[in-house]
């Protein structure tokens, strides 16, 4: 019991923290939800909270896509313009004409001058302007779109992986609850077995038939049960809540767990000892293999910024001129004119050589990632196969020691019953039947954990 106590303080320590109940005092009781493991199981799935979140981020990551791919579409840009020139810009330009004017009045050269100052243009002025371009060319561009939709698919991986950690989690919140409530149902039919037997016996030490001694001790015997059946029920409460909290469910709804122990454990009996472990099976490798796979895009991107980018363009303006702002837009001069873009990188300072190093060293520790990652997957496997082998012929060994047990237990009750035995060998009995009853779930649950520690080594939960 001490065992089992230890197992659920740990669940509730890590699954829940300190909780506020909301609901108003006069709410109504809602009938409790019936679930079966799987239901559970598939409730998680839909509601549990890091898995939505998730599913968000394979959402952004697919707009992510989107704003890659918009840099390859024609871009449209429109423009405009006003102009105030409070003081029109003065251009000196070379007198052109003085040649001409001295020639015709040979006196008037030292009165013209050699420069113009002229100013051009008007006061006011407005331009509109509509510019389309269209990325004809950019390796890197190309690159980056396949990257983009390879890590949509690394999020789906990261999902799955999500989904497995999930699944794996509720199960064992509900193995565990599922085997507080066994206990409680194995306490209950004791405490009526010891009821009865210390009601006969209170009859009997009134008539003074029986020592204060033998009846003292059946009355310890009932309330140590009766303790033990209260902490249980708190210990089942908790593991409840850990599960509703794993599943996404709000943690005042009522549930009600409709699985059985002993038909669970029966459906799980297969032999996995045997399996051979596939590493592609592994969500984990898959993410280490999508993660290669950004880094060969990730260089093949920085090897293209050696190519050169081509871009179109076409540009149309409408300008307008005035003297005055009331003239301004009477009058519009249009133009038109279209043309190539070429980018040739040159010389970069060796910086994209430097980039598509470091590619190269993170595919090297990518590499070395995956090699460990399979002596890892070998090493859980091995563990997790062993301790499957354990746990079964450990539940066997307990299953014959409740039973025993059970039959010790009833012989020594059908002698008490007829007064041939005494209190003591009654309550020792009974005390041996609950310690073997308590191993034997105990026995149980780790039985069903190594399980499904085993097919997540193996890579069998999907």
């Amino acid at each position: 019991m001490r065992k089992l106590i230890v197992l659920v303080t740990v669940a509730a320590g890590i699954g829940i923290g300190p909780m506020v109940n909301s609901r108003p005092a006069m709410a109504q009781v809602k009938e409790p939800q019936l679930l079966s493991l799987q239901q559970a199981v598939d409730y998680a799935l839909k509601n549990n909270l890091a898995l939505k979140n998730n599913q968000l981020d394979v959402q952004s990551a697919q707009k992510k896509v989107n704003e890659i791919l918009a840099s390859g579409l024609p871009q449209v840009n429109a423009t405009g313009s006003f102009m105030n020139n409070v003081q029109i810009p003065t251009q000196v330009l070379p007198n052109f004409l003085k040649p001409t004017l001295v020639a015709a009045n040979p006196g008037s050269a030292s009165a013209i001058p050699d420069i113009i100052e002229a100013q051009f243009g008007q006061k006011f002025s407005t331009t509109g302007s509509i510019t389309a371009s269209q990325l004809i060319f950019d390796g890197g561009f190309l690159m980056g779109v396949k990257a983009s939709r390879e890590f949509v698919n690394l999020s789906r991986i990261n999902i799955h992986r999500n989904e497995i950690e999930t699944k794996v989690t509720v199960s064992k919140a509900y193995y565990q609850a599922l085997l507080l409530q066994t206990n409680l149902n194995m306490i209950d039919t004791n405490l009526k077995t010891v009821s009865k037997a210390k009601n006969d016996l209170e009859k009997l030490y009134q008539h003074g038939l029986v020592e204060s001694t033998d009846y003292d001790r059946m009355r310890l015997q009932y309330s140590q049960l009766s303790l033990q059946r209260d902490k249980i029920s708190d210990f089942q409460a908790v593991a409840l809540m850990v599960l509703k909290m794993q599943m996404g469910m709000d943690v005042n709804d009522s549930i009600m767990l409709t699985d059985n122990l002993d038909a669970l454990y029966k459906k799980s009996q297969v032999s996995a000892t045997e399996a051979q472990v596939e590493y592609s099976n592994r969500t984990e490798y898959k993410l280490l293999k999508q993660q290669m796979l950004l880094n060969t895009y990730n260089k093949k991107r920085y090897q293209y910024g050696y190519a050169p980018t081509v871009s179109a363009f076409l540009t149309h303006q409408q300008n307008s001129f005035g003297a005055d702002f009331g003239t301004l837009g009477s009058t519009w001069y249009p133009g038109t004119y279209w043309g190539l873009n070429v980018s040739i990188p040159v010389f970069d300072g060796f910086r994209k050589s430097a980039q598509i190093q470091q590619v190269n060293i993170d595919i090297r520790k990518n590499e070395n990632d995956l090699k460990n990652l399979e002596r890892y997957i070998d090493q859980q496997v091995y563990q997790s196969k062993m301790a499957y082998k354990r746990a079964s012929e450990q539940l066997l060994i307990q299953e014959q020691n409740m039973k025993l047990a059970q039959d010790i237990a009833n012989r020594v009750t059908l002698k008490y019953n007829n007064g041939l035995g005494s209190s003591l060998e009654y309550t020792s009995a009974q005390n041996e039947l609950e310690n073997a009853r308590n191993s034997y779930l105990t026995t149980v649950y780790e039985y069903f954990i190594a399980q499904i520690e085993l097919r997540k080594a193996l890579g069998e939960i999907k």
